[in-house]
């Protein structure tokens, strides 16, 4: 008798499981879903476009260091016979246009950046291009919340080859 008086006393000894729900924590797996779902989409659009942000800044890189070399490669040819190595601003511009067009042209297929060169200033030998790109958000534009897209301006700086003695 001494045995089964121990197993009443101990708060152990074989209680039912519980298996109704009480009726103040039913739904509450319902309401963090619904909490959590928006939050979880928002930090999938954030990440998309500061990923998307990050191939333009590289594109818009690109674009301006290729503008800056093929203006520096615009040599004015009538300085230069002279020994004054500068370059032309006519040419220098040209060619750097031409050289963002032709960057723009290659990532028209995805249509979701924008490339365009914003300055060219040649002073002598050297030519500094400036080199803007634009592009909407993933999930469109808030002007409410000031969000609207982004953009990236880069500087690319580039020196005409002078002084070339030796001939190969």
């Amino acid at each position: 008798m001494g045995g089964s008086h121990r197993e009443r006393s101990n708060p152990r000894a074989k209680r039912r499981p519980h298996t109704g729900h009480r009726k103040s924590e039913s739904g509450q797996v319902v309401v963090a879903f619904v909490v959590l779902i928006p939050v979880l989409i928002m930090a999938l659009f954030i990440s998309l476009d500061l990923g998307r942000y990050q191939i333009m800044r590289n594109q818009v890189r690109i674009a301006a260091d290729a503008a800056a070399l093929a203006a520096a490669g615009a040599l004015d040819l009538s300085e230069a016979a002279n020994g004054n190595f500068v370059l032309n601003e006519t040419w220098a511009q040209q060619r750097a246009a031409e050289a963002v067009a032709a960057m723009q042209g290659k990532i028209t297929e995805d249509n979701w950046m924008t490339i365009s060169l914003t300055s060219v200033q040649v002073t002598g030998a050297e030519v500094e291009v400036i080199v803007n790109g634009t592009a909407d958000t993933v999930f469109g534009s808030f002007p409410v919340l000031g969000i609207g897209g982004f953009n990236a301006s880069v500087v690319s700086k580039a020196r005409a080859a002078t002084g070339i003695d030796t001939e190969w």
